[in-house]
């Protein structure tokens, strides 16, 4: 019953008032917090298991816990096989007259804001998700369409829907390749990253994406960070800490429960450099599961001719740990 969802909900009943509302226990104790006048109106409450019949139509209810709000729940037509899934399997994106998942190139198109919308909506909750696909999995032959709330009406192709939630909740990564997230304050940094990347693209490895967390949305980067099985930290220091865009950065890793990642640091300084020391103490007390490698890139300012050995030895430990063979 999210506003997002939910809102409408008084105008409908002034509009038709002799609606019935069929909702949880927990969904209607949140209406009345949001203000929501539904007591002269007549509610239904159901639970788990529960089925309700109307006349062509019977359905029946699953709990969906934490995906992503506590009351969530979502409901399978039993006659025609539609799974009315609320925020589970959605997308952020508007559609443009294009309804179906098969009327549009999905991974072009709506992969990255699909992976965007759950990562940063519901990555927190991936063993509640998980639980969700197990009681799927129950009904998985009977389901013939997904209708989540946000982006387009699944009506095929289902298992690949399936496997991206798998991954996405098991915090699993999409892709065996390298994210660099880089945080400058007068471009040397950035000029480290730069350079990391050209050497990992040069060795071969092409799965390599670059970007600047003092200008990119903090969504993207955790979207990028569950694609990607390694994950590379580039920060300056500032004022004896970690550059402050990208703890922020750290800090949301955290808080969405990423693990199972393969991290490499490059720190920068000009008299105190202790970016490096701080961002893997972050990862290695705050964190779980997380691997950090002893190859790290360190710097004074800038990055001088003399770093072209520590810049390789960590390009080489990077192709390593993913398992790439260099050309």
């Amino acid at each position: 019953m999210e506003p997002d969802h939910g809102a409408s909900i008084e105008e409908i009943l002034l509009r038709w008032p002799k609606v019935k509302v069929i909702s949880t226990e927990k969904a209607f104790m949140l209406m009345r917090q949001f203000g929501f006048r539904i007591d002269d109106h007549e509610l239904i409450e159901v639970k788990e298991g529960d089925t309700q019949c109307f006349g062509k139509h019977t359905v029946t209810f699953v709990a969906a816990p934490m995906v992503h709000w506590p009351e969530a729940m979502v409901t399978f037509d039993l006659t025609n096989g539609v799974l009315f899934s609320a925020d589970a399997f959605g997308s952020f994106g508007a559609l443009d007259g294009k309804l179906f998942n098969d009327e549009v190139d999905f991974d072009r198109d709506w992969l990255d804001d699909a992976r965007r919308y759950f990562t940063n909506i519901v990555g927190k909750y991936g063993p509640h998700v998980q639980l969700l696909l197990k009681k799927a999995g129950g009904i998985l032959d009977k389901i013939k369409v997904v209708c989540p709330l946000h982006g387009p009406v699944w009506r095929s192709n289902l298992a690949y829907l399936i496997d991206k939630y798998d991954h996405w909740s098991r915090y699993a990564p999409e892709e065996q390749g390298v994210l660099i997230a880089y945080a400058s304050m007068y471009g040397n940094t950035e000029d480290a990253a730069q350079a990391l990347a050209a050497r990992l693209c040069d060795k071969g490895l092409t799965k390599v994406a670059l970007y600047d967390v003092s200008n990119t949305h903090v969504s993207t980067l955790i979207s990028e960070a569950f694609k990607y099985s390694h994950i590379v930290l580039a920060s300056v220091t500032y004022n004896l800490g970690i550059y402050p865009v990208m703890h922020n950065f750290l800090i949301d890793m955290k808080a969405l429960n990423l693990q199972n990642r393969t991290f490499a640091l490059i720190e920068n300084g000009s008299w105190a450099c202790k970016s490096g020391d701080l961002m893997q103490k972050f990862i290695d007390e705050e964190m779980k599961n997380m691997t950090v490698l002893n190859e790290r890139l360190s710097m004074a300012s800038s990055l001088h001719a003399d770093k072209a050995v520590e810049l390789e030895t960590l390009a080489n430990a990077l192709l390593e740990s993913v398992g790439h063979t260099a050309e």
